[in-house]
């Protein structure tokens, strides 16, 4: 069971990392890496896919899912916004 706490220590360090003000990018890659190894090396333990703890992870893995995908969707609004910002200050800067 030491890889479902391993597990659930790093769910935290990636939730942390994301959820921050300042997200390191890199950082983020590394953590979901090492998710996805931990991941692989806990479905090979049988008395870990039959736990509760193991639901819990999957719970889990599915918050991370729904809330990175929101985190992309405003940094993609963010860029729009961001990009057509750019091209009012363009456009007006050709007219003065």
């Amino acid at each position: 069971m030491i890889l479902i706490q391993q597990l659930e220590k790093l769910d935290q360090e990636l939730q942390n990392s994301y959820r921050s003000d300042d997200i390191n990018f890199e950082q983020l890659a590394i953590f979901l890496s090492n998710r996805e190894q931990l991941l692989h090396q806990c479905m090979q333990v049988s008395e870990i896919v039959h736990s509760t703890e193991w639901q819990s992870a999957i719970a889990r893995t599915q918050l991370i899912v729904d809330e990175m995908s929101q985190l992309g969707q405003q940094f993609a609004t963010d860029y729009q916004k961001l990009n057509h910002g750019q091209k009012s200050v363009q456009l007006y800067r050709k007219f003065q």
